[in-house]
C-alpha cells in the first residue's frame, strides 16, 4: 500500500530534531524512496563528562558491544562540575542481549547485584533505566526535578502505537493500541522505525510522568516488555500483571513469573511486528570503525619490510636465472660433445670403407695375374702338344 505524504513529513519532522537532511528525499524521489531515506539511520552522543572528548556514539540497528566504560569522577574531570553516577561502568551490551523480560530490572548482561533494587547498578546499554518513581524497586535516583535535563537521551516520553492500515493489518481491532517508554531520541527513531515497517499511525510523544495516573495510564503492571536493561518498554493498557505490583515484584521475575497476556495479543502479527523492529532498532552503543590511515610505525615497517622482501625476490630470481643458464651451458655442451663424438664416427667409417675398398682392389689384381698365368700355361701346354703331333719319324 503507497505510504501518505503524511507518514514521510512525519518521519522528516522527527529526524530533523537529529540534523538530518530528509525534506529534500520527498521532493527528488518516490515516497516510498524518501520514507526510507528518512529512517536510514539515526546517531547521537553521549557524554559523562563536561567536553564531548570521552563520548560514545549510540545508533539505530547497530550490533554493539565494545569495552566497558568508567564514569569517571568529578574532581578528575572538571572541579564544580558534578557528574551523576560517578564511578559506575557503562556500555558493552550487544544487540544480542537487547530483550529483557516484563520485570523491571530485568535484561542486564552485567552488574546484578540484588534482586529488590536496580539502585546502585552499571548502564551495560550507555542509557539509564525508566523510573517508575519513589518506592518501586529502587529506580528514584534515575528521576528528579534536574535529572531529566542531564539523561542520556533526553527526558523520558511516551507515545502510543497503533494502527488504521487495514490493508496490512486486517484482524488488528482498535483497541490494539500499545506504549512506548523510553528517553527523547530513542522514542523519536523508534517512532519512525515503526512508522516505515509496521505501519502505524504516527503520534508525537508526550512527557512522561511516572507520578500521574490521569495524564499517563501506563504503569509497570501494563508493561509487556522491557528492552536494554529496562531504559525502553512496551506496554498494553488492557493487561495487568499483578507480578509487577510494587508488593510483588522483584528484578528477575521470568516469564513463568508474570501474567498471561490477553488471547488476542498473542496471536498479533501486529504486536511481532512492533516487539521485533523495537528489538532490532533501539539505538545502542556503536563500536568505534578502526580508523583507515596507518601509523608512521606502520609506514616506516611497511617501506622496510617492502625493501627487504624486494631484495630477497631479487636473490631468488638471479638464483633461478643462474640455475637455468648452467642447466643450458651443461646441456650445449653435452650436445657439442655428442657432435664430435658423431663426427669422429663418421671419419672411422670413411677410413674403414676406404680400407676394405683397398683391399679389395689388391684382391682383383692378383686374381687377374693368376688368371693370366693360368691362361698362358694353358697355351704352352697346347702348343706343345700340337708340336708332338706334327713330328714325322723318319
Amino acid at each position: 500500500m503507497p505510504c501518505s505524504i503524511y507518514s514521510v513529513l512525519f518521519i522528516a519532522a522527527l529526524l530533523q530534531l537529529h540534523g538530518l537532511q530528509v525534506v529534500s528525499a520527498a521532493k527528488s524521489c518516490s515516497c516510498r524512496t524518501a520514507e526510507q531515506k528518512a529512517v536510514k539511520d539515526l546517531q547521537f552522543r553521549v557524554s559523562y563528562t563536561p567536553t564531548t572528548t570521552d563520548s560514545v556514539v549510540l545508533s539505530g540497528w547497530s550490533a554493539g558491544g565494545g569495552d566497558r566504560r568508567k564514569i569517571p569522577f568529578s574532581n578528575s574531570s572538571s572541579p564544580g562540575f558534578t557528574i551523576p553516577f560517578e564511578g559506575r561502568e557503562y556500555g558493552g551490551g550487544s544487540r544480542k542481549q537487547i530483550y529483557g523480560t516484563r520485570a523491571y530490572g530485568s535484561g542486564y548482561p552485567y552488574g546484578v547485584s540484588s534482586s529488590t533494587t536496580i539502585a546502585g547498578r552499571p548502564f551495560p546499554f550507555v542509557m539509564w533505566p525508566i523510573s517508575w518513581g519513589p518506592g518501586y524497586l529502587g529506580g528514584e535516583e534515575y528521576d528528579g526535578p534536574t535529572m531529566g535535563l542531564v539523561r542520556p537521551g533526553g527526558p523520558l516520553g511516551v507515545a502510543k502505537v497503533g494502527t488504521t492500515d487495514v490493508g496490512r493489518w486486517p484482524y488488528v481491532s482498535s483497541d490494539e493500541v500499545y506504549e512506548i517508554i523510553g528517553d527523547k531520541e530513542s522514542l523519536n527513531f523508534i517512532m519512525a522505525q515503526l512508522v516505515d515497517r509496521c505501519k502505524i499511525t504516527p503520534q508525537w510523544p508526550i512527557p512522561f510522568n511516572p507520578f500521574s495516573t490521569t495524564v499517563n495510564t501506563t504503569r509497570p503492571e501494563t508493561v509487556i516488555q522491557y528492552y536494554r536493561a529496562s531504559s525502553f518498554a512496551l506496554a498494553f493498557s488492557g493487561y495487568n500483571n499483578t507480578f509487577a505490583l510494587p508488593s510483588n515484584a522483584t528484578t528477575i521475575q521470568g516469564w513463568d513469573q508474570s501474567s498471561p497476556l490477553p488471547i488476542n495479543l498473542t496471536r498479533s502479527s501486529f504486536l511481532l511486528c512492533v516487539n521485533s523492529t523495537i528489538g532490532s532498532a533501539l539505538p545502542i552503543m556503536r563500536i568505534p570503525t578502526p580508523k583507515s590511515g596507518l601509523s608512521t610505525g606502520a609506514l616506516v615497517g611497511i617501506v622496510i619490510g617492502g625493501i627487504f622482501g624486494g631484495c630477497i625476490a631479487w636473490i631468488m630470481v638471479f638464483k633461478i636465472y643462474m640455475y637455468y643458464k648452467e642447466r643450458k651451458t651443461a646441456r650445449r655442451q653435452k650436445e657439442q660433445k655428442n657432435a664430435r663424438r658423431r663426427r669422429r664416427g663418421a671419419h672411422r667409417e670413411e677410413a674403414e670403407i676406404e680400407l676394405v675398398g683397398a683391399e679389395a682392389v689388391e684382391d682383383d689384381g692378383k686374381t687377374l695375374v693368376n688368371r693370366n698365368d693360368e691362361e698362358e700355361s694353358v697355351k704352352g701346354a697346347k702348343v706343345e702338344e700340337h708340336g708332338k703331333e706334327n713330328v714325322v719319324y723318319l
